[in-house]
């Protein structure tokens, strides 16, 4: 069948915005519905009954206990099955095997990782929006006059940032790496969960309770989640045909890009 041009680009829009859309919201999802249910348990003690009165020579009665069947196993024999993030409807997610034999240690380094890549994407998001936008910093980025003004956005302007940029770039993410997102026994505020990056700043987050933390942190996840998925779409739709803003095309609003 002979398909319309932007049928492709549509189907391969609607694949991305699905798994982003299942992403995000998983994060909204309450935490209560994210731990599997525990199995019934019936004591074997035989349930004690008072006779039956009846006629005469009438003999008592003893009830036994109801038969009660076994709940199926878990889908996933994982101990990290209950781990935060695994929450309806795709559950405990692991189709690479990473988890296979891992221990808590090699679950929090992925949990890390995943954590700092989710929250990179979130600021890749915004800041790619902002520049499209047309925002940019005041003056130049380096001592030879190359304003940020002149840089443009995405993927084809790469080229366009000059060796000092790219310098300040890598020294601001090494500082944040090494000396801000990274947890702290001696910060005077002790990490309370992988991720937990405070470094004795609290801006409120001991003020929530056990449940809105669990909750915030799930959000925190899956939006990082979501955010993976968005900036790859931006980068691959401005590759495939300088459109990364392609909703706003089939919607009748286009963005101009570059």
């Amino acid at each position: 069948k002979n398909y319309p041009k932007n049928v492709p680009m549509r189907l391969s829009l609607a694949t991305i915005l699905a798994f982003a859309a299942l992403s995000a919201a998983n994060g909204f999802v309450p935490v209560a519905l994210t731990r599997r249910n525990l199995a019934c348990r019936v004591s074997d003690e035989e349930v004690e009954v008072d006779p039956v009165d009846g006629e005469e020579g009438g003999e008592d009665v003893e009830v036994a206990p109801a038969a009660v069947e076994e709940s199926p196993p878990a889908a996933s024999t994982s101990p990290f099955a209950d781990a935060l993030g695994a929450q309806p409807p795709l559950g405990f997610f692991d189709p690479l095997n990473l988890l296979e034999d891992a221990d808590q240690e090699r679950f929090d380094r992925l949990r890390t990782v995943e954590l700092k890549h989710g929250r990179v994407s979130m600021l890749a998001i915004v800041g790619h929006c902002t520049t499209t936008a047309g925002v940019r910093l005041p003056g130049d980025i380096d001592l030879h006059g190359t304003s940020f003004a002149s840089i443009g956005t995405g993927l084809k302007h790469i080229g366009d940032v000059p060796a000092l940029g790219w310098a300040q770039i890598f020294l601001l993410a090494g500082l944040m790496e090494f000396f801000v997102m990274t947890p702290r026994e001696d910060s005077g505020m002790k990490s309370e969960f992988v991720g937990d990056f405070r470094n004795s700043v609290d801006l409120g987050w001991d003020d929530f309770s056990a449940e809105e933390k669990e909750c915030k942190r799930a959000i925190e996840l899956n939006n990082g989640r979501a955010a993976m998925m968005g900036i790859l779409a931006l980068m691959v739709h401005e590759m495939l045909n300088n459109d990364p803003y392609v909703i706003n095309s089939l919607l009748g609003f286009p963005v101009a890009f570059n």
